[in-house]
């Protein structure tokens, strides 16, 4: 099977990565797959039948990897190291942190797919003036590396899933606040579709 090894790619050619085994590979099909994946989101799922945290799990929950994976091979690597003290040690430990950036722009927005610490986030933004001036429209944040939720109980912290709508006024939606709203998940969902068929145009 053909792997392609994208920590190592662009900005990074030349130089020997700190930890070469922490490197991801990413195979082609494995790449593929997230994208046809993130293609059936947008024109199967019905939001009309989303009631509950759990159904918008069912429905969701590979989404926030999907994008991680688009984020690693379309976008580029950031490093930076961290000291930490971790449980047990008794001296600091330093790890790096890599975050994954995919900007890209369509007419008068700009795009941005990011993944870092386990998360995925799509920010939107729209250019103004002849200054170029950018404001935010939309901010959708999920987990990367884990489940939404296991029936309607969260599987991970409130900051991990949200979205921000400022088209046309401010909507915020948090369904790990309100497992049970059929708005708070509906609205979610929308706004999901609505920033993963933006990305999904200007994909190459």
């Amino acid at each position: 099977m053909m792997t392609l090894d994208w920590g190592q790619q662009g900005e990074g050619r030349g130089t020997l990565p700190a930890c070469p085994w922490d490197e991801e590979v990413i195979s082609v099909e494995e790449y593929q797959r997230s994208l046809e994946s993130l293609r059936r989101f947008v024109a199967e799922v019905d939001v009309s039948r989303l009631y509950t945290l759990e159904d918008v799990s069912a429905v969701a929950s590979l989404v926030g990897h999907d994008l991680r994976l688009l984020a690693i091979i379309q976008g580029k690597k950031n490093e930076r190291k961290s000291l930490r003290l971790e449980y047990g040690a008794s001296e600091l430990i330093s790890r790096i942190e890599r975050e994954y950036i995919f900007t890209t722009y369509l007419e008068d927005r700009e795009i941005v797919v990011s993944a870092s610490n386990g998360h995925s986030m799509i920010l939107q933004r729209r250019i103004v003036g002849f200054q170029r001036y950018q404001r935010e429209e939309l901010r959708i944040v999920l987990p990367s590396d884990r489940d939404i939720a296991f029936g309607n109980k969260p599987n991970v912290g409130e900051q991990s899933m949200y979205a921000l709508d400022l088209r046309g006024g401010r909507r915020e939606n948090h369904p790990l606040k309100e497992p049970q709203n059929v708005q708070t998940q509906q609205g979610f969902t929308r706004v999901l579709k609505d920033a993963i068929r933006e990305v999904l145009s200007v994909v190459k």
